[in-house]
């Protein structure tokens, strides 16, 4: 498999990993709080990165890897929305235990880098517009990486006392807030990873 997609393959389980210490360290009390300015409370997060490579993987990439034009369309056939998509699966979830959460993330996460070995090197500079600027698909994957601190940092919104948490500022501390942005709700238009 190319370097560069191992070096992404790396750095999202290197922030899952660090994502599932985190979410485990909650308290049920913590996991049901509501964040601020969201409809989500901090678990439904944790619904919500267990269940988006689902489509992410496989519509998406799959496409991708197979060579196929991806015009995603919602159920009706009419304009995907990942929103009400997103909404749909949490409340799917909505009594998951972690255990079953971070289950069903692994098995979603695999299926998702079983298309990496398929991308070509014309794939991965392919080019497409994402939240208003034109990038190519490695730094989309690149950016990806990103999805769970970026949502970290989403809960920790209503989880003042876990922000001076020693190992939770460390593993944070490593992204630039300007990247952060790019994958988290804070200041996001309308299309969330």
């Amino acid at each position: 498999m190319n370097d560069r997609l191992t070096a992404v393959i790396d750095g999202a389980n290197g922030n899952r990993d660090q994502f599932e210490r985190f979410c485990r360290s909650l308290s049920e009390e913590q996991l049901h709080r509501p964040i601020p300015e969201s409809h989500w409370r901090v678990k439904d997060y944790i619904a919500h990165l267990a269940t988006i490579d689902i489509w992410v993987g496989g519509e998406w990439f799959e496409a991708l890897a197979s060579g196929t034009a991806f015009i995603p369309r919602g159920d009706d056939g009419g304009p995907f929305d990942i929103d009400k998509w997103n909404d749909a699966r949490v409340k799917e979830r909505h009594d998951a235990s972690l255990d079953d959460l971070f289950a069903e993330a692994a098995q979603t996460r695999a299926a998702l880098y079983s298309t990496f070995p398929r991308f070509s090197e014309e794939t991965l500079a392919s080019r497409f517009v994402f939240r208003k600027k034109e990038i190519s698909f490695l730094a989309y994957l690149e950016a990806w990486t990103l999805h769970d601190p970026a949502h970290s940092v989403d809960m920790l919104k209503a989880l003042a006392e876990k922000q001076a948490d020693p190992e939770v500022r460390t593993w944070l501390a490593h992204f630039a807030p300007e990247a952060m942005r790019e994958v988290a709700d804070v200041n996001a238009d309308a299309t969330r990873i």
